[in-house]
Formats: C-alpha cells, sequence, structure tokens
C-alpha cells in the first residue's frame, strides 16, 4: 500500500532527466525525442520546449488525444500562476473556459490566463493534434511525468489523477503552484492538502517518483 519513503522535496523549476525503464526510454521516437503516455486518458504527449530550455519561461509541448470514447481531456481544472495557449494542429477540440464552450478546428488556438477554469477534448471523429504552451513552465514537465506514469500502473482516474487522495494530496503540497479543479473553491482544495498531505507521508506516500520522472 505504502510508497518508497521520500527523498528530499525538490522544488526547482524543471529537469532534463528522463526517465527510463529496463529497455531505455519510454517511447522514444525517431527523431530520439521520449514521448510519454496517459492511456486511461486515451493521449500522449512530447516536449518540444522544457523548463531547462528555456531558463523557466515557458514549456511546449505536443499532445495527441484519441477520438471518443477512447480519450478524456482534463478535468475542469485551474493553473493559479501560469497562462496556457492551446492550438490546434489537426482534428477539432472542444475548449470549455469561464463557462464558454468553443469549438475549433486546425490552425485556431486559444489562450487561457492563469486563474480561470477551463477543460479541453476531443470533439472530433479522428485523433486531435495540438501544440500546448504554459508560462512559465514551473514544473509542469515533471508533474505531467509523475501522474501520466501513476495511470501507466493503474492508479490514476479515467482524466489521469490520482485515485487515493492521500497520494493526491501529498502531490498537490509539492506542485501546488500547478493546478487545482474549479469544481471546488480554491480555499477549500488548499485547507484540504494541508490537512491530508501529513497523513498520506505518515502512511508512507511521497512526492518523489524517480521512476517516472
Amino acid at each position: 500500500m505504502t510508497d518508497a519513503e521520500p527523498a528530499a522535496d525538490r522544488r526547482d523549476g524543471g529537469s532534463d532527466r528522463r526517465g527510463a525503464d529496463a529497455d531505455g526510454d519510454r517511447n522514444a521516437t525517431d527523431d530520439g525525442v521520449e514521448e510519454i503516455d496517459c492511456p486511461t486518458a486515451g493521449k500522449r504527449v512530447r516536449y518540444v520546449a522544457t523548463a531547462a530550455d528555456t531558463g523557466g519561461e515557458y514549456a511546449r509541448f505536443e499532445m495527441w488525444l484519441a477520438p471518443p470514447p477512447d480519450s478524456h481531456g482534463p478535468m475542469r481544472h485551474v493553473h493559479p500562476e501560469q497562462d496556457e495557449t492551446l492550438e490546434v494542429v489537426s482534428g477539432r477540440m472542444g475548449v470549455w473556459h469561464e463557462g464558454e464552450t468553443r469549438l475549433l478546428d486546425a490552425g485556431e488556438r486559444v489562450t487561457i490566463p492563469k486563474g480561470d477554469r477551463h477543460r479541453f477534448w476531443n470533439e472530433g471523429p479522428d485523433e486531435l493534434r495540438l501544440v500546448g504552451e504554459v508560462r512559465p513552465a514551473l514544473r509542469t514537465e515533471r508533474f505531467m511525468r509523475v501522474t501520466y506514469g501513476l495511470a501507466r500502473d493503474g492508479m490514476s482516474t479515467p482524466s489521469g489523477m490520482p485515485l487515493n487522495p492521500l497520494r493526491l494530496a501529498v502531490l498537490l503540497e509539492r506542485y501546488d503552484d500547478l493546478l487545482y479543479l474549479a469544481a471546488v473553491p480554491l480555499s477549500l482544495q488548499r485547507l484540504g492538502v494541508r490537512l491530508l498531505a501529513p497523513l498520506g507521508r505518515a502512511v508512507g506516500y511521497t512526492s518523489d517518483y524517480p521512476e517516472y520522472e
């Protein structure tokens, strides 16, 4: 039930390390750029500019979402300290932003200012390909690697977030500048994290997952 004991909690701006399994880099492409996948959500991602590449100014990634019903976009959420831009390369994307829904086709983009509630999904019959960017980069890539890794090991919801609330609280305590759910006031979520994270650590959950990072 418990994870390995946590190492010192690192809060640096990014990492250029690439996790690997026994066969080498996970899902390495022909050009050597690694893809990470979240099978429960039907999506995969490759970073084309990391925090290490940009000095933390931004991170840019490509994302592919399978056609419905084989994909699940993120739940309605908020980035408290980041602006996010999503541009459709191919397919059709649905975007919910502060109560309004839009459909975007290839060449169209949307920018979500920090603090705004939003979600996105594949609205078309074909695979959705998009380019995303977050400013500043913070530790988005590392958080994505960890949550996608947990999903591959069967420990996440369909949207890719950890199932166990104690595990989730420990992660959100560390990555508190990245992500919160839109359905619950931010102050209540932060209170919940402060209450649950110590319990999660007490039973062995950690925010450090070198096997995924």
